[in-house]
């Protein structure tokens, strides 16, 4: 039962990041932006969690291979933001 728990929060994690990144990519605060890679790093921390739990469905495994995906690709939008902007 936890597993399901870890398994629904990593993926909201995963949302919160995405939203965090999208709205830092369309502004120029540096605070949303320090936010979204904040959350994007605990999104990271939960999916790599429950990606080594037994307990999950095939569905869900896949569902959790995509979404590892989708942190990687939001960590590269996260990078080109921190290049073109911060640096």
């Amino acid at each position: 039962m936890e597993d399901q728990y870890l398994y629904a929060q990593a993926l909201e994690c995963v949302e919160n990041a995405r939203k965090a990144i999208e709205e830092a990519q369309g502004s120029n605060n540096p605070a949303e932006f320090q936010q979204g890679r904040q959350l994007l790093e605990l999104a990271h921390e939960k999916v790599n969690q429950i990606r080594h739990t037994e307990g999950l469905s095939q569905e869900q495994a896949q569902k959790l291979l995509h979404a590892h995906e989708h942190l990687r690709h939001l960590q590269e939008t996260t990078n080109a933001i921190e290049a073109t902007r911060y640096e």
